[in-house]
């Protein structure tokens, strides 16, 4: 019989996770854990192994003086997550070409991408969830589940971050077209030419200038 309490340990782990990503937890915050008690509604174990959990997947930092923080990048630190990230996502792109004829993963492409363009002619709006489940839907049809996992370890550090800067309408329109192109070749079974498509892709996406803001002490509040 499962254990209730590893459900609400894996909530609290998720529900700090996608605040981090989303930036309601901003970098440089500290997590006390009494205040993220109070905020979430669950017991102080669940937070402890929260911490503990995404200090290991580099989202949160723990120092002598401070406690537990979300972690600060500097610009060296982006830098090399968009250079790892080039390599995994153009893997990704790769093993989607090659896996493109099963199942339904050819419909489920040609929807996302006709999804795209309406968010195109609706001037980027939604583009923020679209870019995310454009990649999350690469990552399912390339069927590789340590991919995946590091593919998605490298983008949530950054995500809010990228968005925060780049998200203007030059920037959406060029990314949905770049998104197209990565679309095409991976339907057109193309590994080579979707891998080369999406690591120019997150290249241009890292030399848009996603730099990290000035750390601000954030509200714990309202996060669930």
């Amino acid at each position: 019989m499962d254990d209730p309490n590893d459900s609400v340990v894996e909530r609290t782990i998720a529900t700090m996770r996608d605040a981090i990503r989303d930036g309601r937890y901003v970098q440089g915050q500290r997590l006390v854990v009494a205040d993220v008690t109070k905020a979430l509604g669950v017991s102080a174990g669940p937070v402890r192994e929260a911490i503990r959990r995404l200090t290991g997947e580099g989202l949160v930092e723990i120092t002598q003086h401070r406690g537990a923080t979300v972690r600060t990048f500097k610009r060296k630190d982006v830098r090399e997550i968009y250079q790892l990230r080039e390599v995994v996502e153009g893997l990704a792109a790769r093993l989607a070409a090659e896996h493109i004829d099963i199942g339904n993963n050819a419909a489920e492409l040609k929807a996302s991408v006709a999804e795209m363009r309406t968010i195109v002619r609706n001037h980027g709006r939604n583009y923020y969830q679209h870019n995310r489940d454009f990649h999350e839907l690469i990552y399912k049809i390339a069927d590789n589940e340590a991919m995946r996992q590091m593919a998605r370890q490298l983008v949530l550090p950054i995500y809010k971050l990228q968005f925060h800067s780049l998200l203007s309408p030059e920037y959406y329109r060029v990314s949905a077209s770049e998104h197209e192109a990565i679309a095409q070749a991976i339907l057109d079974g193309d590994g080579p030419g979707a891998e080369r498509l999406m690591r120019n892709h997150v290249r241009n996406s890292g030399a848009a200038g996603p730099t990290p803001p000035p750390a601000n002490a954030g509200s714990i509040e309202g996060i669930g």
